[in-house]
């Protein structure tokens, strides 16, 4: 019998996870310049140092005012932080390093004196939250460093082209559950439904850079009949020829740095297509345990032919925009987390969402076939 743990366990798991996950969050600022920590990399994210600030006004907001009903620490900085304050092209202007730092340690402070007397049987949902919280934004760190940090040599990189190994894991379908009720579930992963499936099969393992050498190597960006309409004006505007992250490697690791547009015309090119969410979820939950079939946890977020859209009965929580303000029909949802995802928001059901054209991401692809 599972049991859920006792108020008192519960508060040392919590706080033993808010103290690992911060733990491994400074570390990716270790080092790191004010001019590198206000540096915005990439037009279509925030500096880094905005996103540790952005981290602690979060835990300020949701556990120290919301859950326990202290002032917010620091008030002057709301406006800074919040996520509807400033515009991402003005958050370069924000304190400096050290002053930031002391932001985070001040909040933390007063986020674990608000844990010792918390009500965690109302109020578990929220540690969860805020929790993955920090983990998300520690991951967009993360990509933003990969990011800065790229190589730029394309093709000719020693990566002998493959063709796509047929490697499949037969799903029969049938009844499944998808989503997740659990308090560290988000919104958008609930209620959790029944779904009837058609029977499919998908890749044992995402992409591998050798396989896609070879979509590169056939000329596939060059070749329209690969490419969705969308896919084929975004290629030609931008005028990508390989992945983002291209770089020497070994050849058998997946391939990342690629948009779902990119995905697309790889999945046409080899004969298959992207799975859908749904599908993607029934396969990993019924390979959890099963041998050879690894790659759909902790990898590399893996992209899906599936819009970002409510499930049935949704409620947004803990804020009406928090993942409503995303179903606007444009933004695809991503599986599987990556190499950069913490543990506490690595599960089948997480899901990932961002427009087609995105390819700063820790991202690739698994094929999957009727």
């Amino acid at each position: 019998m599972n049991l859920s743990p006792s108020p008192p366990d519960l508060r040392a798991e919590l706080a033993d996870a808010y103290g690992a996950c911060r733990e491994s969050t400074l570390a990716l600022f270790e080092g790191m310049s004010d001019r590198e920590f206000r540096e915005q990399i990439d037009p279509g994210f925030s500096p880094l140092g905005w996103h540790l600030g952005h981290i602690a006004y979060t835990e300020a907001h949701w556990l120290v005012h919301r859950c326990s009903g202290r002032p917010l620490p620091r008030p002057d900085l709301e406006r800074t932080f919040h996520v509807d304050g400033l515009t991402k092209a003005d958050r370069g202007g924000i304190p400096e390093q050290g002053e930031v730092r002391g932001y985070v340690r001040e909040v933390r402070d007063a986020m674990l004196g608000c844990l010792a007397s918390a009500n965690l049987e109302d109020d578990e949902r929220y540690w969860r939250f805020v929790l993955q919280h920090e983990c998300q934004h520690a991951e967009t760190v993360s990509l933003l460093l990969a990011y800065r940090d790229r190589g730029r040599d394309l093709p000719g990189n020693g990566v002998a082209p493959e063709p796509v190994a047929s490697d499949w894991l037969e799903i029969n379908g049938g009844r499944v559950i998808i989503g997740n009720d659990a308090a560290s579930a988000l919104d958008n992963e609930g209620p959790a439904f029944h779904l009837d499936l058609a029977p499919f099969r998908i890749a044992r393992r995402p992409v591998s850079q050798r396989q896609y050498a070879a979509f590169m190597a056939s000329g596939g960006y060059r070749r329209q009949e690969f490419w969705s309409d969308a896919g084929w004006a975004w290629r030609s505007a931008s005028a990508v020829e390989a992945p983002l992250y291209w770089t020497d490697g070994e050849g058998d690791a997946p391939v990342t740095g690629v948009s779902a547009h990119e995905a697309d015309a790889f999945a046409a090119w080899a004969g298959a297509r992207l799975p859908t969410e749904f599908e993607w979820e029934a396969a990993a939950a019924a390979q959890a345990n099963a041998p050879g079939a690894g790659g759909f946890l902790g990898e590399v977020w893996q992209w899906t032919q599936s819009v970002f859209a409510p499930y049935p009965q949704f409620s947004a929580w803990p804020y009406e925009g928090y993942s409503k303000a995303y179903f606007d029909g444009r933004h695809r949802v991503l599986r599987g987390g990556s190499r950069a995802t913490r543990t506490w928001a690595l599960r089948r059901t997480f899901r990932n969402w961002y427009l087609p054209e995105v390819r700063q991401l820790i991202a690739g692809v698994r094929l999957a076939s009727d």
